[in-house]
């Protein structure tokens, strides 16, 4: 699914030792396909966390109704 955003795309930094384990990971393997860059891993890894926080929060409103 493609949506169209108002925010551009705008550099972040990254801590120098997380960038190179990142660059590590995504060398290795079958990881190289998945995730061609250090920012696609990183957008990825992102979207996944988010998701994980707003299933938790929206499980919590359940069992606190």
């Amino acid at each position: 699914m493609v949506t169209k955003s108002n925010f551009k795309d705008i550099p972040v930094k990254l801590d120098l030792e997380l960038k190179q384990q990142i660059e590590s990971y995504i060398s290795k393997g079958e990881n190289r396909f998945s995730y061609p860059s250090v920012k696609n891993f990183v957008d990825k890894a992102v979207l996944r966390l988010l998701k994980e926080v707003s299933e938790r929060s929206s499980d919590k409103e359940v069992h606190n109704e």
